[in-house]
């Protein structure tokens, strides 16, 4: 691993931006920051992981922009998106963390809104709600963080921490954190979904939340996303965190969180068993069986009373639901497909949020 370039001074807020073979996306993403009214105060930290395409070299036709000084440039050979953000964590220097992924965006409010939150270290954990969009740059839909009961400042607690459990989204994107929660803890490299491991970890070492209703940070569904691709090593991730939590379960004084998250986990795992391709799906199926008898093993060695899994309807609902909606798609040419030029978001009017 080596650095393409750095600077050095102070700053309030390090975003860490995984890059692989993005081309399209990577040069919104760094705008989008870079537009941001503070942006002088945000450390943007890109790592190149082994991009094939023009990815570096839109990176640094960016970095030579005017705004571009408060980029440092990281290239290593492909590691997979654990490693590279793993590699942005250990070079992140200011009091707040935060995550872009290259292919989605912040909002243009972003720091109006939380660089305050941040000046008076409010929060070890700053939460709001995501907007989803297509890869034309169009609102289609939004991730819920935080809604009435999770607004403004609260200290955290086991009530707190369920209810994180409770929506389970774990998109890294989706918080801006305090850096010392991330000593320590590093995503799984070589696995997908690496989110489940990391994000609940930081969640248990937060003494303060804050929650913001407003979107802040725009994903971006696209055609090859890793979220929009299922396949069996997909299944395989999910069982292993799913299996982890239930292994963290063993501490009685954690047990709640842990089974909480275990059953989020597992819920999730057989929602991408029902989107795998048929000749895989007797492999997939067998994963969940697995992760329901380890769920069952754990129950009788501590006698506990917990309610049992039933997954193989749902599982198959699920497939039909899945398969009947693609063959609309298909039908009505509605698939997602690979870009031909750089995408920006546009609002319900249709207005180009970045001219």
């Amino acid at each position: 691993m080596k650095p393409v370039d750095s600077r050095s001074g102070e700053t309030i807020l390090s975003v860490v931006i995984p890059a692989f073979n993005v081309e399209h996306y990577i040069g919104v993403a760094l705008r989008s920051a870079l537009a941001q009214p503070r942006s002088e105060e945000i450390e943007l930290i890109v790592v190149d992981d082994g991009s094939t395409d023009g990815t570096l070299k839109e990176i640094l036709q960016v970095k030579e922009s005017a705004r571009g000084h408060n980029i440092t440039v990281i290239h290593q050979e492909n590691q997979g998106v654990s490693a590279a953000r793993n590699a942005g964590i250990a070079r992140a220097k200011s009091r707040y963390i935060g995550f872009l992924d290259s292919d989605d965006e912040f909002a243009a409010n972003f720091t109006d809104v939380v660089m305050p939150l941040l000046d008076a270290d409010t929060a070890d954990i700053i939460e709001f709600n995501v907007g989803m969009v297509d890869s034309k740059g169009r609102f289609v839909g939004e991730l819920k963080m935080v809604d009435d009961a999770t607004v403004g400042l609260r200290t955290n607690s086991t009530a707190m921490l369920l209810e994180f459990a409770r929506i389970c989204q774990v998109h890294s994107g989706a918080r801006v954190y305090r850096r010392e929660l991330w000593d320590g803890i590093e995503f799984p490299v070589g696995r997908v979904y690496e989110d489940c491991f990391a994000i609940p970890l930081v969640y248990k070492r937060a003494k303060t939340l804050y929650g913001i209703r407003e979107q802040l940070y725009y994903y971006r569904r696209r055609a090859g996303s890793i979220t929009q691709t299922t396949t069996l090593w997909s299944v395989q991730c999910v069982a292993h965190f799913a299996a982890d939590a239930l292994q963290k379960s063993e501490r009685e004084d954690e047990r709640v969180y842990w089974l909480a998250l275990f059953k989020k986990f597992f819920a999730n795992q057989c929602f991408l068993t029902s989107r795998v391709d048929a000749a895989v799906l007797a492999e997939a199926m067998k994963l969940v069986e697995a992760t329901a008898a380890k769920y069952r093993t754990f129950a009788e060695k501590h006698r506990e009373q917990l309610p049992a899994l039933r997954f193989r309807t749902q599982i198959s609902v699920n497939r039909r639901v899945f398969q009947m909606k693609g063959l609309i798609k298909r039908t009505l040419g509605l698939q997602l497909r690979p870009p031909v030029a750089a995408p920006r978001r546009v609002d319900s009017r249709g207005l180009d949020n970045h001219s």
